[in-house]
């Protein structure tokens, strides 16, 4: 978690957020859901990238009077650089996550990632490093992770009000809270998305994780990904808002530097 220069919104960052608040997502009318729900549930093909862009506030520098706030409209872009399959398991080496930009400070680079997705299991995205690393993934990402090292997850089946994830004592909590939690669906169009059909209508999921500190909102779409990220510090002023502004699938033939590979046996 990071943190960046002084002073309220500039013109050209007004204009920014002008933007990206005109590519809020559209929800559908109508109370029931006939969207159809995507397969598979994140598209792991190498070259396949998101671009998210937004409104992202952080308190940096030292303690008390040398502490200051930040504002300003940030970028950032998520993409898949290699892939394995190997019996119904598909592990992606991803780089950059929009959490990144939770306390931005200093032009913080992009992370690397794995993301281990089962058939009918759902995924998760952990750190890649020494818990889970790609280079040796089935030795150290097949088997339980420590939740501090898992950035994001979701089960096979999405549900509204299904708690998944997060901190084992958590489990009997009637607030659902310290855990990752279905918390809303809906039918939206994503307008203004370089990449996606505007006509098109979508299932997406908001997808919550509140705790006392702060809370986490991803919302996501079956066979797309993140369409939007949100981040709230409830104390210290520190936020994070990005949307989807691009999507682009992959390109990449066989027989390319990677691209979507068998692993060997």
């Amino acid at each position: 978690m990071r943190r960046d220069s002084h002073g309220s919104l500039n013109p050209a960052c007004r204009a920014l957020l002008a933007v990206v608040a005109a590519l809020a997502v559209v929800p559908a009318a109508g109370g029931t859901l006939p969207c159809p729900e995507s397969r598979p549930m994140l598209p792991l093909l190498a070259g396949t990238r998101w671009v998210y862009r937004g409104m992202v506030v952080s308190t940096v520098g030292g303690e008390y009077s040398d502490a200051h706030v930040v504002r300003g409209v940030r970028t950032r872009t998520m993409d898949v650089r290699t892939v394995e399959y190997e019996a119904g398991t598909t592990v992606a080496l991803v780089e950059g996550f929009p959490a990144e930009l939770d306390w931005y400070e200093d032009e913080r680079p992009r992370e690397k990632y794995v993301v281990v997705a089962r058939e009918h299991r759902g995924f998760r995205l952990v750190d890649d490093g020494d818990e889970c690393e790609f280079d040796r993934w089935r030795e150290s990402c097949l088997g339980p992770l420590s939740p501090e090292k898992t950035s994001f997850m979701l089960p096979g089946i999405l549900r509204v009000g299904r708690t998944f994830g997060g901190e084992r004592s958590a489990r009997h909590r009637p607030d659902k809270w310290y855990r990752w939690h279905v918390e809303e669906a809906r039918c939206v169009q994503l307008r203004g998305v370089s990449g996606i059909d505007p006509a098109r209508q979508w299932r997406e999921y908001r997808i919550g994780y509140r705790t006392n500190p702060a809370h986490v909102l991803v919302y996501f779409v079956p066979g797309l990904g993140i369409t939007r990220y949100v981040y709230r510090h409830h104390g210290t002023p520190a936020s994070t808002d990005v949307r989807l502004i691009e999507f682009g699938r992959s390109r990449v033939s066989a027989g390319r530097v990677g691209v979507a590979r068998r692993a060997p046996r």
